[in-house]
């Protein structure tokens, strides 16, 4: 009995694990919902002016996301936006002269007058120009967050380089409407994601109601016993005091056998109906029993599902899209736990802060697709240069943090230098044509009364100073 009970407590602690489990999942999906809506509104914000027609469409995608319709809402809203796009880029492109010449009609008669071989004369394109830093910064920020998708990050990174371009009015246009549909994309697979948890969370309050039904089974079925037990007592003994009474009362041996005969047919009979009804609440707990085990192997099924993809998404918002080493949030967490194991153990601990030289001529220079070569590749070297305690992010932009538990700063300058030399000969070419890099880093130790990011502004400072003396060095602070 206690060992069902024991398993009836663990079975619902799984449950509420498990839905627990579900509604938090949930949570950040709205938070990330939430993001998203704030972003398109500011993107909204950042295209209008271009034309009066599509400052009336995005007013309205605007009041729609403030209000955080559903996704079903908001795709007619952004094909409107995408008709009317089109429609303004319509006449650019039929604005090409119908003939080379003109005729002119003489004012009296209506003949032609000479012809006159005059071309026409094509306004000339715009110079292509850089996107506002306001626009550029919503465009990047909402980028960003649609690079924490995996299968979004590719054309996410694609358009972020092709915005860093100067270009024509015309084209900004065109990628604002691609930003628009991938952001239309993540809130429907948001959208799905919610609807799914919540189907799922419906099934396992389903089956949590199957396993209250079932205790409660329980509980019937021990009041039946004792009613059943208390019954058979009963019984027993009214026949135990007929077979007294029968004895004091009879005048004869024959007599007295006769009543007892049947009075012990009637023990008997109470006896059969007793173990009759023991026998249908067994096969009855039984049933119940089978029926809950096969719920509970369901449940535990979908538990380990829910639990898989629960740890494959966190796994992934910590992952940098790029290089696939951790991102910022990954180095906060690390760095905050790293910082508390630090107070309760005292063991020397680097912090460093790496920085790609001249990053932006290797942008300018080959393109944004090599650059993003180059970020990955010393990702690679500086993860393979460390070992499984250390750790490793990419911070932001061509910057990387890291950490090394159990390093003194002296080893550390030395293990860091290590690493610069293995970055600078790694053999760089762009279409045959070879490329240097180099990394600049800064050191420092965590210290007693460091707090916050004190250590790490102690390494970003180093760094720059790295910079500031010729590159391709570390310093120590």
């Amino acid at each position: 009995m206690l060992s069902r009970l024991a398993d009836q407590d663990d079975w619902r602690r799984k449950y509420y694990d498990s839905i627990r489990a579900v509604e938090q999942e949930g949570r950040q999906s709205r938070a990330q919902l939430e993001v998203l809506y704030k972003l398109v509104g500011r993107l909204c914000l950042a295209a209008q002016g271009q034309a009066p027609r599509l400052d009336e469409q995005l007013q309205r995608l605007r009041d729609a996301v403030r209000r955080m319709v559903p996704f079903e809402e908001l795709e007619p809203l952004g094909k409107a936006i995408a008709d009317v796009v089109l429609e303004m880029d319509a006449p650019a492109a039929s604005r090409a002269p119908q003939s080379a010449t003109r005729v002119e009609v003489a004012p009296a008669t209506g003949a032609p007058a000479d012809a006159i071989a005059a071309p026409v004369e094509t306004p000339p394109a715009p110079d292509p120009v850089p996107l506002e830093p306001s626009t550029r910064a919503v465009l990047s920020l909402l980028l960003e967050e649609l690079a924490r998708e995996p299968q979004l990050a590719a054309a996410a990174a694609a358009i972020d380089a092709e915005l860093a371009q100067p270009m024509p009015d015309e084209r900004k246009l065109h990628l604002i409407e691609k930003v628009a549909a991938l952001v239309l994309q993540r809130i429907g697979e948001l959208e799905k994601s919610r609807r799914e948890l919540e189907q799922l969370l419906g099934q396992m309050l389903d089956r949590l109601d199957s396993l209250t039904r079932y205790i409660a089974g329980q509980g019937e079925e021990e009041s039946g016993r004792t009613a059943s037990t208390a019954t058979l007592n009963v019984q027993i003994t009214g026949e135990m005091r007929a077979i007294g009474e029968s004895v004091e009362s009879a005048t004869d041996l024959a007599q007295i056998r006769e009543q007892l005969r049947s009075r012990l047919d009637a023990i008997g009979q109470h006896l059969h109906l007793f173990r009759l009804r023991e026998e249908e609440l067994a096969r009855q707990a039984v049933a119940r029993t089978e029926s809950l085990r096969e719920r509970m192997d369901q449940m535990e099924s979908e538990a380990r599902r829910l639990q898989a993809r629960l740890s494959s998404e966190k796994r992934l918002s910590l992952l940098d899209p790029l290089t696939r080493i951790g991102n910022r949030l990954a180095w906060d967490q690390r760095f905050a736990a790293e910082c508390d194991r630090w107070r309760r153990f005292r063991q020397p601990t680097c912090v460093l802060a790496w920085d790609i030289d001249h990053f932006k001529s290797i942008n300018d220079s080959y393109g944004h697709r090599a650059g993003d070569k180059v970020l990955a590749v010393v990702a690679e070297s500086l993860g393979k240069s460390i070992r499984g305690t250390d750790f490793v992010a990419r911070y932001g932009g061509e910057e990387f943090v890291m950490l090394l538990p159990g390093t003194t700063l002296e080893d550390g300058v030395r293990l860091a230098n290590r690493m610069r030399d293995a970055i600078a000969q790694i053999g760089f070419h762009f279409r045959g044509k070879p490329v240097w890099v180099t990394v600049s880093c800064g050191i420092t130790q965590l210290r007693d009364g460091d707090a916050d990011d004190d250590a790490f502004d102690r390494a970003d400072k180093a760094m720059y100073k790295a910079k500031e003396g010729g590159r391709n060095r570390v310093v120590s602070a």
